[in-house]
């Protein structure tokens, strides 16, 4: 337990921290984190999903296990944006981004070195299926809704225009288009993609931790600690019980590692995407944060499981 939170769990808070320690220094402004999210949201993220998916062994993939979580994580999703609306009143793009955050999880950064340091690459298959599912499936139908919310007063040429010009959809259907097709970039393609894609996560934790450092209220409101449980307590049991009925009444222990994605904190990906469309990040900021806390808990359960 101590290993890997040392190793995986620790380091991510301590990017985070460093953010938030310097936004409270006043070395970085609002300003700052906001171009650190557009330099990810145009440069890295493209990056990121070409590499991943171009790497992806897509034809090893448990199709069947893929469909469950899946179902929990669209369950989740539609939890958060119809609470999110209908009870607290918030605004569509931003009920939207809270039910992605609560679908989405930080399985790069987070779940896929502790599941490597705790089973070894044997069983970290399954989170590597997820995130390509949760990049081909979710986050793009999430870049396409925002896209649409977000020019709903404008032509709908405009509206076209953004969709296809999306430098991450961009870089999803470049990936996949590599990936289905077998081809092999040029290694020195894939350094540049891996370096690149992978300052992503990292930038977004720093620009997360100081848009909280100006944040007058961090405190865990109603709508932050119902979000958090959903998504810490609610998502996990919902995989578990989905997954379970698919697999004929018993949850296949080479899938194991599913159980932490679900477990795991709030992924930085709605963040960056409320930063770059302009949504109110008041509400996604903590439940990012009090959701990677409690994780260390359910995380630490779901490993055992």
């Amino acid at each position: 337990m101590l290993d890997y939170l040392g190793t995986a769990v620790f380091p991510i808070f301590a990017i985070g921290a460093f953010g938030f320690l310097l936004g409270r220094m006043r070395s970085f402004d609002v300003a700052a984190a906001f171009s650190i999210n557009k330099f990810v949201m145009l440069v890295c993220m493209p990056a990121l999903c070409i590499e991943f998916l171009a790497l992806a062994p897509i034809g090893s993939f448990d199709f069947l296990l893929l469909f469950g979580y899946f179902l929990s994580e669209v369950i989740l999703f539609s939890f958060g944006v119809v609470i999110s609306k209908y009870i607290f009143k918030l605004l569509n793009l931003e009920a939207l981004l809270i039910g992605l955050a609560l679908a989405l999880t930080n399985h790069v950064l987070f779940v896929l070195p502790i599941a490597d340091e705790i089973f070894g690459e044997a069983k970290t298959l399954t989170i590597i299926s997820i995130i390509t599912m949760d990049g081909l499936v979710i986050f793009s139908l999430t870049l396409i809704a925002m896209d649409i919310l977000s020019n709903a007063d404008r032509p709908f040429s405009v509206t076209v225009k953004a969709i296809f010009t999306n430098p991450p959809l961009l870089g999803i259907l470049i990936g996949l288009f590599v990936s289905l097709n077998n081809l092999e970039l040029p290694h020195g393609v894939m350094f540049f993609l891996e370096k690149m894609g992978g300052t992503a996560t990292p930038a977004l934790l720093f620009s997360l931790g100081i848009m909280l450092s100006y944040q007058k209220n961090i405190a865990p409101t109603k709508i932050i600690v119902s979000m958090s449980t959903l998504k810490l307590i609610v998502h996990p049991i919902l995989a578990w019980l989905i997954i379970t009925l698919l697999f004929g009444g018993h949850y296949p222990e080479s899938h194991s590692t599913a159980l932490m994605v679900a477990a795991a904190p709030s992924g930085v990906t709605a963040y960056m995407l409320a930063m770059n469309y302009k949504v109110s990040v008041d509400r996604i900021s903590p439940i990012i944060l009090y959701t990677s806390i409690g994780s260390l808990i359910t995380v630490s359960i779901a490993a055992t499981i």
